[in-house]
């Protein structure tokens, strides 16, 4: 197999299973062996049960997918976009399917010629509703550079061991820089917001916490 052809072998096989869906390309980026997210514009904020809350995401977006899209450029142009830096991507010894919220080690050990995501994330579609499921898959990445906010209210910062306290537990940012971790502000983000992680930053922490089948 060279170039696409893991990849575009799996999105057939799960188009046959389980129909049309959208495909993103994220990044599990690392600086200083701290993991790098993003908030989202405090436009996104949402309050519930007296809590306001913000959501984290991985560097990436979806992608407008066809068989030659090359998924580690658009990674690459995206951080240079999102966070103005240039970015190393790493081939992953093994990969990791989310799928009905269950992690479990995939079989491509032995494909050749591409660089192999760490993460693929299955999204499944509500029922009843035209939306497309989601199709997410991460890399690893490793800047030298000190990433900027740009594009987001602020980035987050966070060791391995403070991620895991994230696992199916909302925290205040306050908790957060308790813990140890740091946030890169372009505008004034209160203590008192609750950060939740969402698409493959869910498979991540389930992969980081041990809960692989």
């Amino acid at each position: 197999m060279n170039g696409n052809d893991w990849i575009n072998d799996f999105v057939e096989r799960l188009t046959n299973i389980e129909g049309v869906f959208e495909i993103f390309a994220s990044l599990f980026l690392k600086y200083e062996y701290q993991f790098v997210f993003g908030l989202k514009s405090s436009k996104e904020w949402v309050e519930e049960h007296g809590k306001k809350k913000a959501s984290l995401s991985a560097i990436g977006g979806r992608t407008d997918w066809s068989k030659n899209q090359n998924l580690i450029q658009f990674l690459k142009e995206r951080c240079v976009q999102d966070v103005g830096i240039d970015v190393t991507i790493a081939d992953s010894p093994f990969t990791y399917l989310d799928y009905q919220h269950r992690l479990k080690k995939i079989p491509i050990d032995l494909v050749r010629g591409e660089t192999r995501p760490q993460m693929v994330t299955f999204i499944q579609k509500s029922r009843y509703t035209a939306t497309p499921g989601i199709l997410i898959f991460s890399y690893a990445g490793i800047a030298k550079q000190k990433p900027q906010v740009l594009q987001y209210s602020s980035l987050f910062l966070a060791r391995e061991s403070v991620l895991v306290q994230m696992f199916k537990s909302e925290k205040t940012v306050q908790e957060l820089k308790q813990a140890g971790a740091t946030f890169e502000e372009r505008i004034k983000i209160p203590d008192n917001l609750y950060l939740y992680p969402t698409g493959s930053i869910n498979s991540l922490l389930r992969y980081l916490s041990y809960e692989v089948f």
